[in-house]
């Protein structure tokens, strides 16, 4: 018989950044159901409070943590902050992200967004994990899970009658999150030997508040929808799963792995 045990998060602690609402709200409520108490870091502080609250409602302990990730100095002091208010760090899903605006490559502020996305999206994952490693090496375990995308493996094919659409912000947010993918194995790579375990999960079209202007676009939905195979956007919900096994006991022989999770959109 399985031993669903191995999933169980009892008295682990864990942190998820951009954990307010969608994946990151998703996978810090699984979490806390499997056991863990979980630090809330955003920086929405109204929904991430309202998070907070859910998770204790659930008899865990949990806390709200204003932070922006791109910061590395802000991070320093909010992984510390985490340690001292839930006792420990085994846990950390580094889920923050921006998708960017549509900006042209020729455009005069086009350089100013694409630093903008990569401090985001890729610099802040590594601000994130060298922070975390530093409480996690001393007691010789954990478990670092960085959400990468679907666009770190395809380039997304979005058009508009025909003509692709895609402009600074798809550019620069393709190149990070296939940065995020080859972050991870690095660090996968160097952090076993302290056995620590870094993955990465990589979603398709989801459902949260920063895709709300694609439900809002029909033109835009129909694309994505006819695009994969499951013939239908993902609900946040159904990335948590796969969080769940990764930052668990479960996962004790994969690391360096980016799971796709993208109702089939990339094997066409």
């Amino acid at each position: 018989m399985t031993d669903l045990s191995r999933f169980e998060l009892t008295n682990r602690k864990a942190l998820v950044t951009g954990a307010a609402g969608g994946i990151g709200k998703a996978s810090a409520l699984a979490m806390a159901k499997a056991g863990a108490d979980v630090a809330i870091i955003d920086l929405k502080e109204k929904m991430g409070r309202e998070t907070v609250e859910e998770i204790r409602a659930l008899g865990r302990k949990s806390t709200y943590i204003h932070c922006d990730v791109s910061d590395p100095e802000q991070v320093t002091e909010m992984v510390k902050e985490v340690v001292g208010t839930l006792g420990g760090l085994h846990i950390a899903h580094n889920n923050a992200g921006i998708a960017g605006d549509p900006i042209p490559l020729m455009d005069d502020s086009a350089v100013d967004e694409w630093k903008k996305v990569l401090n985001v999206d890729l610099f802040s994952v590594f601000y994130c994990c060298r922070e975390e490693a530093k409480h996690m090496i001393p007691q010789r375990y954990g478990k670092i899970v960085n959400t990468a995308s679907m666009s770190g493996t395809i380039v997304n094919c979005m058009e508009m009658d025909g003509v692709p659409v895609a402009g600074m912000a798809m550019i620069a947010y393709t190149t990070a999150k296939a940065g995020v993918k080859q972050l991870t194995k690095a660090l996968a790579a160097e952090l076993i030997q302290h056995n620590i375990y870094v993955n990465s999960i990589s979603p398709g079209y989801i459902i949260t508040p920063m895709t709300q202007i694609i439900q809002d676009t029909p033109e835009f939905l129909e694309v994505e929808n006819r695009t994969t195979p499951i013939h239908r956007q993902g609900e946040a919900e159904e990335m948590a799963g796969g969080v769940l096994y990764l930052v668990s006991d479960a996962s004790s022989y994969t690391t360096g792995h980016d799971l796709l999770m993208d109702g089939g959109h990339t094997v066409w």
